[in-house]
C-alpha cells in the first residue's frame, strides 16, 4: 500500500485506486543523470515496474547532463567529486544555502532550469512520451520550467533517488513526487508546500529483497560500500569493522587508489584475512541480501538497496549535504544508525554481533516493507491527467519590473508620446475611431495586449494577456480643445494635464486622449503607457502600428521572433569579458553627489515642454562636428543646462551633470533582448555643463559617451538587471529603489530613431512625434528626442520645484542648437 500525503487538482486518483480504467501509457521517457549510480538505479527500477504494469510499453532514457551541452557531464562530475573529496565544507554550504536562502534557491533553480530545459524539450519532442519520470534533480528542475511554459502537456513525476530530498528535487509544477518515507514527504512540503507528494515503495529493482532464510555465521559479514564514486574513508571503516570482530566485503568502485589502500590494510591488519576487496560487485542484490550488516556513507543507491533487503544499516561519516540529511532522516525514523567516528562504527558492529540484537533490527525492517509494492505505485501513474499546452502567464522580465519597482506616487513611471496628425476637417469622431482600432488591432500588438496581474506576496510578477481589449479602459471619450478658448492653451499644457493622472498597470496599462487645434487643422493623439510595458522605442513602434494607415516600417530593429545566430564559445567568452568590464565601469563611476537638478519631488504635476527642429538641420550640424546625431543632441542638452544654470546663479554652475543615457539593445550583438518590453541598457556619462565653446562641448560629450559604451556599461547594466530578476520581486523592489534615482544620476536623456518615410493616420500625415519620458526618484529632468520624418522632436519633462525655468527651456534648446550650428555657417 502507498500513502498519500499531498494532492493537487492535476495529481489524479491516488495509488489505492484501480489503474485498470485508465489508459496505459504507450511510451515513457525516463529522465536521469550520470552523477554516481543512484539516479540510474532508480530509473532502472521504474522501467522494470513499468514493463510489469504495462506489457509492451516503450521506455526511452535521456541523461539530463548530455542535453546541457558537450562537456557538461564530466564538468558536473568533476565539481561534485572535487567538493566531496577536497572541499566538503563548500558542498555543505551549498546545501545549506539551498534550504535557507530563498534568493539563492530561486537563482539556482532558474539557471539550472533554463540550462537543462532546452535539452529536455528536444528529447520530449523526439520521443513524444505519454509519461515522463525523472530521477535526477537537475532534470526535475528543467521539467518544471517546461511545464510552466506550456511545453510539458503529459504527466510528469519526480521519483526521489535520495531518501532525504533537497529543494532541487521538488517542483510544484510537476504532477507527483514519489518518496519513500513520511519524513521525506515533509521535506517536499517544506521545499514547496503545494507540491503533490506520495509515500511509495522504495525505488529499487525487484531483485533487491530480504533473503528467504537468514544466514547463520559465527562472525557477521559486513558489506562496506560507498557508492560508485567511493567517497569517504573506506579503509578506516573496514579497520573499525575488523576490530569489532566481523568479516568484511568491500567494493572500491573501480578506484585504483582506494583499492591499493584497502589491499594494504588487508595485508597489515591482524584480521586482514577476513577482508575481501573487490573492484565492483556484479550482483549487488545478492551481495546485499547475503550480508548481515551494510555500512555506507548515506548517499547513493546502497542505502535504499540495504533497506529493501532489510539489512541493518550503519551510516559511517556521512558525506556533506544530502548524505548528512539522509543520515538524520533515517536515524530519526529508526531505519539506520549513524556512526560519525570510527569508534561509533566499532561499537555498533560489536553490538550487532549479537544474533538477537541483529534479528530484532531485521524484523523491524522487514515489517516496514510489508504491503509496499512499487509496481502498483507505478501502475497508478496511469491515472495522472494531462495538461493543456497553454503556458502560464508570462513572467515580467527584470528589465520591465525595474519600472514597477521604481514607480512612486510622486514619480510614476509612464512613457508616451504626442502624435501630431494633419486633420483639416476637424473630425469629431476621433475617439470612436481610436476605440475601433483598439478592438481590431490591439489583439495583434503584443505590447498593448497585456496588463500586469495583481502582484501576490512571494509570487513572481506576471503579465495578463487580454485577448479582447475593452476600448473603455484605454480611450478617453472626449476631445481636449487647444487654444485660448480651449481647455488647454497649448499642446504642452494638454500633455501636462493628461500625464498628471497615473496609469494603473493592473487595470489599464495604457491610455489614449485626443486633443485638437481647430485653427491649425491638427489633431494629436496623446498616449501614456506604463514604462514596464516597454521603453520609448517599443511604445512608439506599438502606437505607430495601432494608428497608421500603412503597414509601418520596423523602427525597433530585428523582429521580435527572429532569432539571432547562436553564439560560439569564443563569442560567449568575449561577451562575458565585456559584461565584467561594464559592471566594473558602472561601479567605479560611484555616486553622483549633489546637484541643482536633484532633490525631493513633491507630486505628479510634472511640467511637459516640447520643441521641434528641422531634422536636416540637426543632421547637418552633427556632420559639421563629425559626430552622430545622438552626440549632437546630448551636447545640445548640455549647452541648455549650462544656459539655465548660469542664468540661475553663475557661481554654482557644476562642471558636469551625471546623466543616464538609455541605449537600445534591439540590434546589439552582445546584449540580446528579443522579448517584448524594455530593451535598453544605460550608459552613465557626465555631461559637460561648465563654460566652454560649443565645439569643445560636443567633443567632450562624444568622448564620454564612447568611453561608457566601450567600457561595456550597457552590457554590464543589462547583466545586473538579469541578476536582479533572479530575486523575489519584493527584494528586487528594495534594491531598485536604492539604485534608480538621484543617488547615481541627476538627469535622463534619450535619443531614439523613428520612421523617416511619411506615414498617415485617417489619411492625414503624421507630422511630428514628441516622446515623453518619466522622471526618477529625486531626478528633476528627463529629455527625449525622436527623429521622425523630416523632424527631430524633443520632449522635456521637469519638476517645476527643481526646475522652475521649464517654461523657457524650449527657447534655450533652440539657442543651444543654433550655437552648435555656428560651425556649419
Amino acid at each position: 500500500m502507498s500513502t498519500d500525503t499531498g494532492t493537487s487538482t492535476n495529481a489524479g486518483p491516488q495509488a489505492g485506486s484501480s489503474a485498470s480504467a485508465a489508459a496505459a501509457p504507450r511510451r515513457i521517457l525516463l529522465v536521469t543523470g550520470g552523477i554516481g549510480g543512484g539516479h540510474h538505479a532508480a530509473a532502472r527500477a521504474i522501467e522494470e515496474r513499468a514493463r510489469q504494469a504495462w506489457p509492451g510499453v516503450d521506455v526511452a532514457w535521456t541523461d539530463t547532463l548530455d542535453g546541457m551541452g558537450r562537456g557538461t557531464g564530466p564538468l558536473f562530475r568533476a565539481i561534485y567529486a572535487g567538493c566531496m573529496r577536497r572541499l566538503p565544507w563548500l558542498y555543505e554550504l551549498y546545501f545549506w544555502l539551498l534550504w535557507h536562502v530563498l534568493p539563492f534557491r530561486a537563482g539556482t533553480r532558474a539557471v539550472i532550469g533554463a540550462w537543462s530545459g532546452r535539452g529536455l524539450a528536444a528529447q520530449i519532442a523526439r520521443h513524444s512520451p505519454d509519461l515522463v519520470v525523472a530521477t535526477f534533480p537537475e532534470g526535475i528542475t528543467g521539467l518544471g520550467r517546461l511545464r510552466r511554459r506550456g511545453a510539458l502537456p503529459m504527466p510528469a513525476v519526480a521519483v526521489m533517488a535520495d531518501p532525504a530530498p533537497h529543494p532541487l528535487w521538488v517542483d510544484p509544477a510537476l504532477d507527483l513526487h514519489m518518496v519513500s518515507t513520511s519524513a521525506a514527504a515533509a521535506l517536499v512540503r517544506r521545499a514547496a508546500p503545494t507540491a503533490p507528494v506520495r509515500v511509495a515503495a522504495l525505488p529499487v529493482a525487484s531483485r533487491f529483497g530480504p533473503p528467504v532464510v537468514e544466514a547463520v555465521r559465527d562472525r557477521p559479514l559486513v558489506y562496506v560500500s560507498c557508492g560508485s564514486m567511493a567517497f569517504g574513508d573506506l579503509a578506516t571503516a573496514c579497520s573499525a569493522v575488523l576490530d569489532a570482530g566481523a568479516d568484511v566485503l568491500v567494493t572500491c568502485g573501480r578506484n585504483s587508489r582506494v583499492r591499493h589502500r584497502l589491499l594494504r590494510l588487508a595485508r597489515r591488519h591482524p584480521r586482514g584475512a577476513a577482508m575481501r576487496v573487490v573492484d565492483w560487485v556484479d550482483d549487488p542484490a545478492a551481495a546485499t541480501a547475503a550480508a548481515d550488516i551494510v555500512v555506507t556513507n548515506a548517499a547513493g543507491a546502497t542505502t535504499l538497496e540495504a533497506l529493501a533487503c532489510a539489512r541493518p544499516l550503519l551510516l559511517f561519516a556521512p558525506i556533506p549535504g544530502h548524505g548528512r540529511a539522509t543520515a538524520a532522516l533515517l536515524a530519526d525514523a529508526g531505519l539506520a544508525r549513524v556512526c560519525p567516528e570510527p569508534e561509533d562504527l566499532h561499537a555498533a558492529v560489536a553490538e550487532l554481533r549479537d544474533t538477537g540484537a541483529r534479528d530484532a533490527v531485521v524484523r523491524r525492517l522487514r515489517a516496514r516493507l510489508t504491503g509496499t509494492d512499487l509496481t502498483a505505485d507505478v501502475a497508478a501513474l496511469a491515472e495522472l491527467g494531462s495538461h493543456s499546452r497553454t503556458p502560464l502567464a508570462p513572467r515580467v522580465r527584470a528589465q520591465d519590473a525595474l519600472f514597477l519597482h521604481a514607480a512612486t506616487p510622486e514619480v510614476p513611471q509612464q512613457v508616451g508620446a504626442r502624435i501630431l496628425v494633419e486633420d483639416p476637417d476637424a473630425r469629431d469622431d476621433w475617439p470612436d475611431h481610436l476605440a475601433e482600432l483598439v478592438r481590431s488591432r490591439v489583439p495583434d500588438i503584443p505590447l498593448l495586449g497585456r496588463r500586469l496581474q495583481r502582484p501576490r506576496l512571494a509570487r513572481p510578477l506576471r503579465w495578463l494577456v487580454d485577448p479582447d481589449p475593452d476600448p473603455a479602459r484605454h480611450v478617453h471619450p472626449d476631445i481636449v480643445e487647444i487654444g485660448a478658448d480651449g481647455a488647454s492653451p497649448t499642446w504642452d499644457d494638454a500633455l501636462t494635464t493628461f500625464f498628471a493622472t497615473v496609469v494603473d498597470p493592473v487595470s489599464t496599462g495604457w491610455e489614449l486622449q485626443v486633443a485638437r487645434d481647430r485653427a491649425a487643422g491638427e489633431v494629436a493623439v496623446l498616449a501614456k503607457v506604463h514604462h514596464a510595458l516597454g521603453d520609448g522605442l517599443a511604445v512608439t513602434a506599438a502606437l505607430v502600428q495601432l494608428l497608421t494607415d500603412e503597414t509601418p516600417p520596423s523602427i525597433a530593429g530585428r523582429s521580435l521572433d527572429e532569432p539571432g545566430p547562436a553564439p560560439g564559445v569564443a563569442d560567449r567568452a568575449r561577451r562575458a569579458a565585456v559584461v565584467v568590464r561594464g559592471v566594473a565601469s558602472l561601479a567605479l563611476a560611484g555616486v553622483a553627489g549633489p546637484s541643482p537638478l536633484a532633490g525631493p519631488i513633491a507630486g505628479t504635476a510634472h511640467r511637459r515642454a516640447s520643441v521641434c527642429f528641422d531634422g536636416a538641420r540637426v543632421r547637418a550640424a552633427a556632420r559639421a562636428h563629425g559626430v552622430g546625431t545622438t552626440v549632437l543632441v546630448l551636447a545640445v542638452v548640455a549647452e541648455t543646462l549650462h544656459s539655465v544654470l548660469t542664468a540661475r546663479d553663475p557661481s554654482t554652475v557644476p562642471a558636469t551633470v551625471r546623466t543616464m543615457v538609455p541605449m537600445t539593445t534591439r540590434t546589439s550583438a552582445t546584449v540580446r533582448s528579443r522579448a517584448l518590453g524594455n530593451r535598453t541598457a544605460a550608459v552613465s556619462i557626465d555631461l559637460p555643463t561648465g563654460h566652454m565653446t560649443p565645439a569643445e562641448r560636443v567633443a567632450r560629450v562624444e568622448k564620454a559617451l564612447a568611453a561608457g559604451s566601450s567600457a561595456g556599461q550597457p552590457e554590464g547594466a543589462a547583466a545586473v538587471l538579469r541578476v536582479l530578476g533572479l530575486l523575489p520581486w519584493e527584494a528586487q523592489a528594495l534594491l531598485v529603489r536604492r539604485i534608480y534615482g538621484r543617488r547615481f544620476f541627476h538627469a535622463l536623456a534619450s535619443v531614439m530613431p523613428g520612421s523617416r518615410r511619411p506615414l498617415h493616420s485617417r489619411g492625414g500625415v503624421i507630422r511630428e512625434v514628441y516622446p515623453v519620458l518619466p522622471l526618477a526618484e529625486g531626478v528633476g529632468l528627463a529629455v527625449g528626442a525622436l527623429h521622425w520624418g523630416r523632424t527631430t522632436a524633443i520632449g522635456i519633462t521637469a519638476d517645476p520645484q527643481l526646475i522652475p525655468e521649464i517654461g523657457g527651456i524650449p527657447d534655450r534648446v533652440r539657442a543651444s542648437l543654433s550655437a552648435m550650428q555656428e560651425r556649419v555657417d
